[in-house]
C-alpha cells in the first residue's frame, strides 16, 4: 500500500508502535494495552494502571512533504513519555526504550512508495 500524505503521520505512528510493543516488555505483564497515543483517562474503570507509555502525535514541518524521485532520507521527532508511580521504573523503561529504538525499524515506511495525493 502506498503512503500518501493524508497518511504519512498515521504510518509513521503505527510503524513506531508496533517496533515499541514489540520490543520493549510490559513490567506488569498485563496482556492489555499500555501503550497510548495520548495520556489516557486514569479515573476510569477500564485504565490499566502504571507503568505506561505514551507516543505522541506525530509532528512533522511543511519541509518533511517534499521528496526527491530518487532518495530522501528525513528526521522524524518522535516524543515518547513513561509514566510510573515510580522513578526506577520510568528509568528502567526509558532504558528499554532507548535501547528498542536502536534496533533496526520496520522498514514499511521505506518499502512503500509515497504519493503526493
Amino acid at each position: 500500500m502506498a503512503i500518501t500524505k493524508k497518511t504519512l503521520r498515521s504510518s509513521i505512528y503505527n510503524t513506531i508502535y508496533t517496533h515499541i510493543n514489540t520490543n520493549v516488555v510490559d513490567p506488569m505483564n498485563r496482556q492489555r494495552q499500555w501503550i497510548f497515543s495520548s495520556y489516557p483517562e486514569h479515573t476510569a474503570t477500564n485504565f490499566v494502571g502504571y507503568p505506561i507509555i505514551v507516543i505522541n502525535k506525530v509532528e512533522l514541518d511543511k519541509s518533511f512533504e517534499i521528496f526527491d524521485n530518487n532518495y530522501s532520507e528525513k528526521k522524524i521527532p518522535i516524543v515518547i513519555t513513561v509514566f510510573s508511580t515510580k522513578a526506577s521504573v520510568v528509568d528502567t523503561l526509558s532504558d528499554a526504550l532507548d535501547e528498542a529504538m536502536r534496533l533496526p525499524i520496520d522498514k514499511s515506511l521505506t518499502n512503500n512508495d509515497y504519493s503526493e495525493q
